[in-house]
């Protein structure tokens, strides 16, 4: 990537507001395992990037538009891990590349990716996992009592709705 080709100089990726600080009220292993689903469960920030890095690798030379879309898509969600991983780690837990369930570790491996078959195929399904994301945030704000973790949550929240958005113009634009 160089000059004018650098995704960000073509798409703004990230909804423009601040990111808070990231701060927990305490130490809560309970938070901290519902935070892991999100860095790197099945529908996680780890996720989305596998996903969509494979997305644009299979989309290159072939849709520029839509590859460097999901390059600067997925640099947005690296952002989104690197939050919940410095709260993972605030509320005690270390942020390893796994959920825990009955003190049991499952790690993360890429059969949770959809690799797709066609733009439309695939734009379609990352639009679904941003729906799912979405959805995950909002049943860990409920779960969650810490305003800090839910006011990030929700920062995170307006950047999915975001990509939801960018998602549909290009699916307009190529998947009449």
């Amino acid at each position: 990537m160089q000059g004018q080709n650098h995704p960000s100089k073509m798409f703004k990726c990230a909804y423009n507001a601040a990111y808070p600080q990231v701060r927990v009220m305490a130490p809560n292993r309970q938070y901290a395992e519902l935070l892991l689903e999100d860095f790197t469960g099945v529908v996680s920030e780890f996720t989305a990037i596998e996903q969509y890095l494979y997305h644009h690798f299979a989309l290159e030379g072939i849709n520029e538009e839509v590859a460097e879309l999901l390059e600067c898509i997925s640099l947005v969600e690296m952002h989104h891990m690197e939050l919940l991983a410095e709260a993972i780690r605030l509320l005690g837990v270390e942020p390893r590349y796994r959920v825990i369930r009955n003190n049991h570790e499952i790690y993360w491996n890429a059969t949770y990716v959809y690799y797709g078959y066609s733009l439309c195929d695939r734009l379609t399904a990352d639009v679904a996992s941003e729906w799912a994301a979405i959805a995950a945030y909002r049943d860990h704000q409920q779960r969650i009592g810490d305003p800090y973790i839910k006011e990030l949550l929700e920062r995170i929240i307006l950047d999915e709705y975001h990509h939801i958005k960018l998602f549909n113009i290009v699916i307009q634009k190529y998947c009449k």
